[in-house]
């Protein structure tokens, strides 16, 4: 029997626990560079306990678990207004990190790029719990096949945490999910480059995979076997187990089993 591929091969276990992999404190509040210097540091933005919220945020996974989406979106959609209510008024950009090395250079970011037309104001850099919000409930959504909705909270997520491999993979899928091969493999190159330089250890290997696999579902698909061959296999060196990327090469081998068949 022929082997069909699945474009969602995301499992939902994985993409939880990438999700709440690593919450830190938030980072010290920077003023962008154009701010006119000060002698005294600039103040601590005001910011959540490193474990806010984060019971919420567990009780949303057990409920996707259970398959009660409709509970999940509502309590995901709580979290989420709780961080906006409390902590985005008043900022000129603000973040959700993982890391002090990712929370530093959000800030480094911000004071390369000032906001025009406004006043200098503080930036804050908040736990992941943020941004985690936005991302469940961006999978929920996925999953009740609300894409537009879907890809809306994902891009939401990757505003706050531009350098979170696990949030530019998701959107990536959504890409895929739209046929937007280009724009996908975009999300993918750039989740590849975020899990090797601000992914915590615990979850490195499995977000590069991650966003390994995307791009090499998108070289399958444009034909390029050898290339695609190559990626799954740099997948197995992160996880010999790896799942997908073995079906995925068995996959490879039966359309090369073909094509010499058929004489192509």
């Amino acid at each position: 029997m022929a082997y069909a591929r699945n474009l969602a091969f995301t499992i939902l276990a994985c993409c939880l626990s990438a999700a709440f992999a690593q919450n830190t404190p938030p980072a010290a509040a920077a003023k962008p560079a154009s701010a006119p210097a000060a002698n005294a540091a600039p103040a601590p933005a005001a910011g959540p306990r490193p474990t806010e919220n984060t019971a919420e945020l567990d009780e949303v996974s057990r409920l996707m678990r259970a398959g009660k989406l409709q509970e999940a979106l509502v309590l995901a959609d709580a979290v989420v207004q709780s961080y906006e209510d409390r902590y985005r008024r008043g900022k000129v950009q603000v973040f959700a990190s993982r890391s002090p090395a990712e929370a530093q250079a959000y800030l480094n970011e911000v004071g390369r790029k000032p906001s025009q037309g406004k006043e200098a104001t503080e930036a804050g850099v908040y736990p992941s719990t943020w941004g985690d919000a936005y991302y469940l409930k961006s999978f929920i959504l996925t999953e009740m096949k609300r894409y537009p909705e879907s890809r809306k909270s994902i891009e939401a997520a990757v505003a706050l945490a531009p350098h979170n491999a696990a949030y530019r993979a998701e959107l990536g899928q959504l890409l895929l999910k739209e046929k937007n091969f280009d724009g996908a493999v975009k999300e993918f190159k750039r989740a590849e480059t975020d899990a090797r330089d601000f992914s915590p250890s615990t979850v490195r290997n499995r977000e590069l995979a991650r966003a390994l696999r995307g791009q090499a579902f998108v070289m399958v698909e444009k034909k390029d076997l050898d290339g695609a061959e190559k990626t799954y296999n740099e997948c197995l060196k992160l996880d010999p187990n790896d799942p997908v990327a073995k079906a995925e090469l068995r996959y490879i081998a039966q359309k090369r089993t073909q094509q010499s068949g058929s004489g192509k």
